[in-house]
């Protein structure tokens, strides 16, 4: 799987691309790597039917995989089906042991995550959420799994050539996805690649909104890279900065892709499409708007929340509106983590994110380091925002898998995060009284 490429043909990274830094290659490959996983991800997708709503949103575990042939042999560029649940989805995905569910399309595009970035960068480790137990478990799960990752490829030869060498046989494949099982215990010694082939698998399940998330991050334990695939955000909707909701899906296309490189001070918004890469149509940076010499006003906040998510209590986010004057609580409802973040780097300054953790400290278990990183990079490069944990600390990235320095969030702009940190200390005081 090692390999030494040539370097990069400009024609295939966008102009402004090119002048960020020195990881302009890892920011090129990265790129290119996110899209063809996004594209794997719209092919299940395209296998879903237009069938009425389960009872519960979310949070529902997961049957096993009976062995249905569940998408087609050629891929089509027909029209994704209007956001819906689909029983027979639950073909396609099994439960981890925590009841969440984890799909075939999450297997096959850290399958193809992970080949692109180890065949132009072999010294670099990985942490991914899966690894390749239940597919060596179960072999109709695992044909599956690996007609997805042999069939796989951009429409563009000179973007998939670039890519390199993909698994050629079932056993490299399982090797590649293994890859990614790093425990982070030696990461300090080495940059790594974190990533979520498929993040927020419940709404994509629904054919709701879901974020293919991949991060560089340095010995140190700091971002360099971070980008996020938005395969079902329509374009028209990430220009203008609407709200994103749920059901309001891209169905011609691939969605969008936000990128940004560390210390650039700005992040770009991008089309995605099945070949070569398109250009940035959006370059985010809010240090620069008008706005800027302007505090947020804490009572006209909108909060970025799931009250669905089985990680965190939503009523508390409630309680800081109140505590903040909110007179009605605006809120922007997705269950993907990193949709959440995607809604803060296109929305205004006024948006904010407190994920309160459903357990005290202490008692809950840390969060997943894939369920984060890259995002906050973007959020942060796109403007003045800060991100930071209930107590006010940085997000560490070099614990490993889990990010046992840290718990809760806080990502808001740096004029009133300090207010926001101060209010969130007030509803987990008054939340200790009442126990």
């Amino acid at each position: 799987m090692h390999i030494n490429p040539p370097p990069p043909p400009p024609l295939l990274l966008p102009p402004e691309d090119n002048q960020t830094s020195n990881l302009s290659h890892e920011l090129l490959i990265a790129s290119l790597a996110i899209q063809r996983a996004a594209l794997l991800t719209k092919r299940v997708l395209q296998t879903l039917d237009n069938l009425p709503p389960p009872p519960s949103p979310t949070c529902y575990p997961s049957t096993p995989i009976n062995g249905h042939s569940f998408f087609p042999s050629t891929f089509t560029s027909s029209s994704l089906q209007p956001s819906s649940y689909n029983p027979n989805a639950r073909r396609l995905s099994i439960a981890k042991p925590d009841a969440s569910p984890v799909t075939i399309a999450d297997f096959a595009a850290q399958a193809l995550l992970i080949s692109a970035i180890h065949a132009h960068f072999p010294h670099d480790s990985f942490i991914g959420e899966e690894d390749s137990s239940s597919l060596r478990a179960d072999p109709d799960l695992c044909a599956q799994v690996w007609e997805l990752v042999s069939s796989t490829k951009l429409e563009d030869d000179q973007a998939e050539g670039l890519l390199g060498k993909r698994p050629e046989t079932v056993g490299e494949m399982l090797g590649v996805i293994d890859l990614g099982c790093s425990s982070g215990g030696s990461m300090k010694k080495t940059r790594f690649w974190s990533m979520d082939p498929i993040d927020g698998t419940s709404a994509f399940l629904k054919g709701e909104q879901y974020a293919v998330s991949l991060a560089l991050i340095d010995e140190n334990g700091r971002e360099l890279l971070g980008l996020l695939a938005c395969p079902n955000l329509p374009v028209w909707a990430a220009v203008k900065g609407e709200r994103i909701e749920e059901g309001v899906v891209d169905r011609e296309g691939m969605g969008v892709m936000l990128s940004a490189v560390r210390a650039s001070g700005y992040a770009l918004l991008r089309p995605m499409g099945r070949g070569r890469l398109l250009g940035a149509v959006r370059r985010i940076s809010r240090r620069k708007s008008k706005q800027m010499s302007e505090p947020v006003r804490v009572e006209e906040l909108h909060f970025v929340d799931s009250s669905v998510s089985c990680a965190t209590d939503s009523s508390k986010v409630e309680v800081l509106a109140e505590k903040a004057g909110v007179r009605e609580t605006k809120r922007t409802e997705i269950y993907s983590s990193h949709m959440r973040y995607a809604a803060m780097v296109l929305g205004g300054r006024e948006f904010v994110q407190v994920r309160f953790p459903q357990k005290a400290k202490g008692e809950a278990a840390p969060w997943c380091l894939w369920d984060h990183a890259g995002s906050q990079l973007i959020y942060s490069e796109s403007g003045a925002g800060k991100v930071t944990d209930l107590e006010g600390r940085p997000i560490d990235f070099g614990t490993g898998r889990k990010l046992t320095n840290n718990w809760g969030l806080i990502t808001a702009d740096e004029s009133v995060h300090g207010k926001i940190l101060e209010l969130a200390s007030e509803v987990l005081n008054d939340a200790k009284e009442q126990v």
